[in-house]
């Protein structure tokens, strides 16, 4: 039986995005996303309405206002189309030593490479799904954090976001790690309850290290992945490092909170190509072809569980 690449390398790529990606809980439980390929994609959203007035004096059936469930598939586009091609020289003509190999290859991509960008990309549009939408005047802080106002300008997110949704628990914070010092020194001035080091598990994903403000999780990620604006290198013409970066009008954020439901973040390996040495006519080895889809979206209905706090 041919071994199926594509389906071996994504189960490499989900056990490293969960070990280092601060944003693998964004990705949707099944049946909230409709995948089948390409760029295309459908995502749930459901409505109900709500209370109407009882009528106890109607026997005939209609005593109980009728209600309505609403559940529209929207269309939406992944965005980022992204591709890399790795070359392996031939070290054994046996497969048990190519996918050795291979998977070696694959985990250190996802590890240090991919959970990288789609961090960066996927706070990146989070941070701007707040920031230009419907609650941008409401929802969206800039300062400087020091230890001093810190726990009370990540409060004040928190506060936003559960003000316009009307939902007081169920939120995450993704905290700047350049700002943990503040937050260490804060612990022992404040009437909020902080520790440290604690482990957390959103949406089915477990994090250590996460700190907790009150009942809130805060995840720490890498000052580089929180941005509010990124420039995508195309790995060619001078940007062989490939990977998504700050822009030069981008700024650094200071946390973002959001509702465990809020982002829903889609990514695939639309294609996978491997040619062993004996198809590879270019040279004396394994080449191996993975083409990437990948986008973050916030459904309308959960653009007001989302607030932000850029540094000035």
């Amino acid at each position: 039986m041919a071994l199926d690449y594509a389906k071996a390398y994504q189960q490499f790529i989900d056990e490293e995005m969960c070990a280092s990606s601060v944003t693998q809980w964004m990705v949707p439980l099944p049946g909230t996303v409709k995948y089948e390929g390409g760029k295309d994609i459908q995502i749930s959203e459901l409505s109900t309405t709500g209370l109407g007035s009882y009528d106890a004096g109607k026997t005939d059936g209609s005593a109980y206002p009728q209600g309505a469930v609403t559940n529209k598939w929207r269309s939406y586009s992944l965005f980022m189309d992204r591709g890399v091609k790795f070359a392996l020289d031939r070290t054994s003509p046996s497969d048990t030593g190519f996918m050795a190999t291979a998977e070696n290859v694959m985990r250190e991509f996802a590890r240090t490479q991919l959970a990288r960008e789609l961090d960066t990309y996927r706070i990146t549009k989070l941070y701007n799904a707040a920031a230009n939408g419907a609650y941008s005047s409401t929802n969206v802080f800039s300062g400087s954090i020091t230890k001093e106002n810190a726990v009370g300008e990540l409060l004040k997110t928190l506060t936003a976001a559960q003000n316009s949704s009307e939902q007081l628990t169920g939120f995450v914070a993704i905290v700047n790690q350049e700002l943990k010092a503040a937050f260490m020194e804060a612990a022992n001035n404040t009437f909020s309850q902080i520790s440290f080091g604690e482990k957390a598990e959103i949406n089915g994903i477990e994090y250590e290290n996460v700190m907790y403000v009150n009942d809130l999780a805060c995840i720490f990620a890498p000052k580089s992945r929180m941005v509010t604006d990124v420039a995508i290198r195309t790995g060619r013409d001078g940007e062989t490092e490939g990977g998504v970066t700050k822009s030069e009008n981008g700024k650094y954020i200071n946390f973002v909170v959001a509702s465990y439901d809020a982002p829903l973040a889609v990514s695939k390996i639309d294609s996978l190509k491997q040619f062993p040495p004996e198809e590879n006519q270019l040279f004396d080895g394994t080449a191996i072809q993975a083409r990437y889809l990948y986008d973050l979206f916030v459904p309308r209905n959960k653009v007001c569980s989302v607030a932000v706090h850029a540094h000035e």
